[in-house]
């Protein structure tokens, strides 16, 4: 799918990370929309449990990030409410430490406004928007790097984040390969993706 942001792609992370001391990234649901929402699970992410009012935990975040700067890594973003990003703007002016926003058109959207003067503010914080369609063969080797995988077994994976489902096809193909692979106790190859692809499809 499309995504403004760089969760999805672990090559353009990499890149941004370089900018700041080290980062940590918070995956959010629907329930963590509210200030409290996503302030509580930044928190859980820093190893900080604290409970209190929006004030408190936004003060806490920012004690600890103008100590400790780190970069941000929101994912799922489009379920943040207005007054969340506000917050979180308001985190980002006081300790300067960067945000990457990732999720759906909706996350710019929002940040855009209509053109109302009091989304100014928001939209005036983008630094860069990145605007990703589909995935590089870089991404996808960067992505599956940990798995050993050869150039014939990353270019078929290639080929499957281009069609409908993207990554999050060539995940699930990728864990029925393992099993594959592990009932077998052999090597993971493109045998393996082809038939896990194949038995994900309803071919086999």
């Amino acid at each position: 799918p499309k995504r403004y942001g760089v969760f999805s792609f672990k090559a353009f992370i990499a890149v941004l990370v370089k900018i700041q001391i080290c980062s940590f990234i918070v995956e959010l649901k629907d329930c963590d929309k509210s200030v409290k929402g996503v302030c509580e699970k930044v928190l859980s992410c820093i190893g900080k449990l604290q409970r209190g009012t929006d004030r408190v935990l936004v003060d806490a975040i920012t004690d600890y990030l103008t100590a400790t700067p780190k970069l941000i890594i929101i994912d799922e973003a489009q379920h943040l409410s207005i007054r969340a990003l506000e917050n979180l703007r308001a985190i980002n002016d006081v300790t300067e430490s960067g945000i990457v926003l990732c999720g759906n058109p909706t996350v710019y959207d929002r940040m855009h406004g209509r053109g109302q003067a009091h989304f100014a503010q928001l939209y005036s914080r983008i630094g860069i928007r990145r605007h990703i369609i589909e995935p590089s063969l870089e991404d996808i080797t960067a992505i599956f790097n940990p798995y050993a995988l050869d150039k014939e077994s990353l270019l078929y994976l290639h080929e499957l984040a281009l069609q409908r489902g993207g990554i999050r096809n060539c995940v699930k193909v990728l864990n029925i390969a393992l099993q594959f692979r592990d009932n077998e106790k052999e090597p993971l190859s493109i045998d393996h993706l082809q038939s896990a692809y194949q038995l994900r499809n309803g071919e086999q």
